[in-house]
């Protein structure tokens, strides 16, 4: 055995009894954001930094020639010495990132809407958003959810100020390009080329179908100009109403756990055997975005979620799912650093690809009449050029903002929205209502990625399965060629010895067609 492997495999041991009690109680918190649950959660974060202020083991690993291992090894040596040294040369820094941003996810967690004084929960606002025809009523459901971004928004610019200074000590230029590096690996460069690609090649297209239903909008409420609040309405036209009428009249998580077991997984006897644990409909104190939380690699998954039943919500819960059995089908046999997916970009094409099963295959044939499924599945194309406007302008937006924080966040999230999505709306603080960008600091370049590997992955896997559920033998064949390597063959390696080609957007930009 190599003296990497060793130290590394003793190290695991208690790196791994603490990871799993620190996302064991971040899911307490998330799922009910009180002051006991929060300080446990950083009573936690404290513990599992300390296993990083080792100043001795952490010169052994400093001193180990990389030269000496594989490729992959020293992808693992790199990562945890750059643990080492945020802890041991930057500790108190992070531990007042940390403490800060719970500060911060508690205001927000904790904010309940009102709308004429009538307390209303996230879900019910995405309600009105989606179905409600009168102006008035749906902008006093849009300024409450906005006040929510308005009671963190000025900590969130001071918050970044705070991280910058944490990346500049690091010798980087800003938290961004920081994160983006260290805890991603994605190529900067890289990054900027895919995103240029994509944009050069699908803008046109992407533009034309958000003029066609921004066009819409008008002529609907008969004005010439759109403010954010009339976005997000569906039209007797949309495809998507008809549905959610039919979707309410059924229980949208009996829908996901039978389009999962026809295609191999059991999600109701993972849940008898613990190895999955549902935390679905909306309650005070509870975060109100989805997560799934990864406790431990094979053993123990968690999903906490808002759900009604909608469309929406059956795409979340597909989502998460995804990422469940992702966790559940990752080998008990790796090493602990690479009991994880290949990289969350991986994670998210897989839980993205299962998330539009509704749309790309016949998951609710039986439920809603074929002439409307029809309809509602040809929307995909909209979807798929809708959310990578959006994922461009997030993206955009936190690059920028991180690079200046002295800029007016609102009029930059204004600037870019008319980019991206077209719209000229009256500036407001929405940018703050993106939970990504206070707990996931640079993850939403990780779902663009994702968004074009899952064509590539989706394209591959239904040339040798056929609809992925109505083979049984999807679970299967998934669990061997994607899940049970966990972290042991890198993203892009991943895609290439799955698929057989490079990762690149091609298949993403074929799939919106002319």
């Amino acid at each position: 055995m190599s003296e990497f492997i060793s130290l590394r495999d003793g190290f695991c041991k208690d790196l791994e009894r603490v990871s799993i009690a620190l996302e064991k109680s971040c899911w307490d918190f998330y799922t009910n954001s009180t002051p006991e649950n929060m300080k446990k959660y950083e009573e936690i974060q404290e513990e599992y930094s300390k296993l990083f202020r080792n100043g001795d083991l952490y010169k052994k690993f400093k001193e180990i020639d990389k030269n000496t291992l594989s490729k992959h090894e020293q992808k693992q040596l790199k990562d945890l010495l750059k643990e080492f040294d945020e802890e041991l040369n930057t500790g108190e820094e992070l531990k007042a990132l940390r403490q800060k941003e719970n500060e911060i996810a508690k205001k927000f967690n904790s904010y309940v809407p009102k709308i004429d004084g009538g307390e209303v929960t996230k879900t019910e606002i995405f309600k009105i958003l989606q179905s409600e025809t009168n102006p008035e009523v749906r902008k006093k459901a849009y300024d409450a959810k906005i006040k929510g971004g308005d009671l963190i928004a000025d900590e969130m610019i001071e918050f970044v100020k705070m991280r910058n200074n944490f990346a500049k000590n690091k010798g980087y230029e800003n938290f961004f390009e920081y994160k983006l590096g260290k805890d991603y690996d994605v190529d900067l460069e890289f990054l900027d080329k895919l995103i240029d690609e994509t944009y050069s090649k699908s803008g046109n297209k992407i533009k034309t179908i958000l003029e066609k239903k921004q066009k819409e909008l008008k002529e609907f409420f008969k004005i010439d100009s759109l403010e954010s609040y009339h976005y997000g309405l569906l039209l007797d036209t949309n495809p998507e109403k008809g549905v959610n009428a039919i979707l309410e009249r059924h229980d949208i998580v009996s829908i996901s756990k039978k389009m999962y077991k026809d295609m191999g997984y059991d999600i109701e006897e993972l849940e008898k055997a613990g190895k999955i644990t549902l935390d679905l409909f909306p309650r005070k104190n509870k975060n109100t975005h989805g997560f799934c939380f990864g406790v431990e690699a094979g053993k123990d998954s968690r999903i906490l979620a808002n759900l009604t039943n909608n469309v929406t919500s059956l795409d979340t819960l597909n989502h998460e799912l995804g990422h469940c059995v992702y966790d559940l089908g990752i080998s008990n046999s790796l090493t602990f650093l690479d009991k994880r997916a290949s990289s969350p970009a991986v994670t998210e094409a897989v839980a993205m690809m299962m998330g539009d099963i509704i749309k790309t295959e016949n998951v609710l044939a039986g439920i809603v009449p074929l002439e409307l499924l029809e309809k509602f599945k040809a929307t995909h194309i909209e979807d798929e050029a809708g959310f990578v406007a959006k994922s461009l302008l997030i993206i955009d937006f936190e690059r920028q903002f991180y690079s200046n924080p002295e800029q007016n966040p609102k009029e930059l999230w204004n600037k870019l929205t008319e980019k991206y999505l077209n719209r000229r709306v009256t500036p407001d603080n929405e940018w703050a209502t993106i939970p990504h960008y206070l707990s996931h600091p640079a993850y939403y370049q990780n779902y663009f990625r994702a968004n074009l590997m899952k064509v590539q992955i989706y394209n591959y896997l239904k040339s040798v399965l056929g609809n992925l559920t109505e083979n049984s033998r999807s679970a299967e064949f998934m669990n061997d060629n994607i899940f049970k390597v966990g972290a042991s063959v890198e993203e892009y390696d991943l895609i290439k010895q799955l698929t057989g080609r490079e990762f690149s957007a091609e298949d993403f930009i074929k799939s919106l067609g002319e």
